[in-house]
């Protein structure tokens, strides 16, 4: 079963794309609300692609990101900002606007 984490800082958000991939066949990981706890999991349990919610509140999840590219992990952007506004990192990531539409997000996952 593929293993995607999910990295979202607002809970009900975070708790529909649970589901839903769930629901999808996916074996959630996380949530993680922070770069700390993201990090930590993807140290500890892994993951085998990663759904960044780009804005954390006071933080980006950038070096989420960064981490993922060295492990060869992919992963998908999900934020309401321009795509010429994503940090650095997430460059050639695909971009899920917000509010994210599911059949949009399985796509992505299915073309990994």
């Amino acid at each position: 079963m593929t293993r995607i984490l999910i990295v979202e800082d607002e809970a009900m958000i975070a708790l529909y794309l649970s589901q839903e991939l769930s629901e999808a066949g996916y074996r959630v990981i996380g949530p993680a609300a922070s770069n700390e706890e993201a990090l930590q999991l993807i140290d500890g349990v892994g993951c085998d692609g990663a759904l960044l919610d780009v804005d954390l509140g006071c933080e980006t999840s950038e070096v989420v990101a960064i981490r993922l590219r060295e492990r060869g992990v992919l992963f998908a952007a999900l934020t309401g900002y321009a795509a010429s506004c994503q940090p650095v990192a997430f460059e050639n990531a695909p971009i899920l606007k917000k509010p994210v539409c599911i059949k949009e997000l399985l796509r992505v996952l299915r073309n990994w």
